[in-house]
């Protein structure tokens, strides 16, 4: 027969097994609930490129991007940064091109180095530009480039703010130098959504100037 003693001690690795195996079940409740609140509140979205060009003289092209965003998520997303960018890729010379390869190769680098034409910074007041769950929303933007310039490469990135934080108008987010200042640091989640998209400019090369308003010709189509 057990003495008191044994009996509080038999009872007490009981007690401390039955504890440590309802805080096991109650950790991994608490991790799969985190993770799937974590996951159905983050941002989900998906962007679409529309471009369309026109010659508006002997110099110049000009392009339209629409960048259509849908967001597909349960949460609504607020879009407060966004960095249009514009890339030559055409026409190019054959030492670049192999500086170009030769870097691929190199570092088996996901995209090109392109030169780029023009790299914009876009800034909305709160409140400006959201889409609710299920919701698409959509941005155009402009650009004037040379009439030399056959084929571009367009790229837009918006940021997710809850993740990235305020960036400050000073600074292009591509070239931050430190991420603490962006406010990346403290939280989770993906920091923004990309689309790039390459189009070529039909190359018509003479361009006649109207006599009257409203009236183009181009030739050499």
């Amino acid at each position: 027969m057990l003495s008191i003693a044994d009996t509080i001690g038999v009872w007490a690795g009981i007690a401390q097994a039955g504890a440590t195996v309802i805080a096991i079940m109650l950790g991994g409740l608490f991790a799969w609930r985190r993770g799937f609140i974590f996951r159905h509140e983050q941002p989900h979205v998906s962007i679409l490129h529309e471009i369309t060009h026109r010659r508006v003289s002997d110099s110049y092209v000009h392009i339209q991007l629409t960048a259509t965003l849908q967001n597909s998520s349960r949460v609504k997303v607020e879009f407060r940064d966004a960095l249009f960018t514009v890339q030559q890729i055409a026409p190019a010379s054959d030492q670049y091109g192999e500086e170009l390869y030769k870097t691929f190769i190199d570092n088996q680098a996901i995209s090109l180095a392109w030169d780029i034409l023009d790299e914009v910074h876009i800034r909305w007041p709160k409140d400006d530009l959201i889409a609710e769950p299920g919701e698409t929303v959509a941005v155009t933007f402009e650009y004037l480039i040379s009439a030399d310039i056959e084929s571009i490469l367009v790229s837009t990135h918006f940021y997710n703010r809850r993740v990235v934080g305020e960036i400050e108008p000073e600074i292009n987010p591509r070239n931050a130098a430190r991420q603490k200042r962006m406010g990346l640091w403290p939280r989770r989640g993906i920091r923004g959504w990309n689309r790039t998209t390459a189009h070529d400019i039909m190359a018509n090369k003479h361009f006649v100037k109207p006599d009257k308003p409203g009236e183009t010709d181009i030739h050499g189509k």
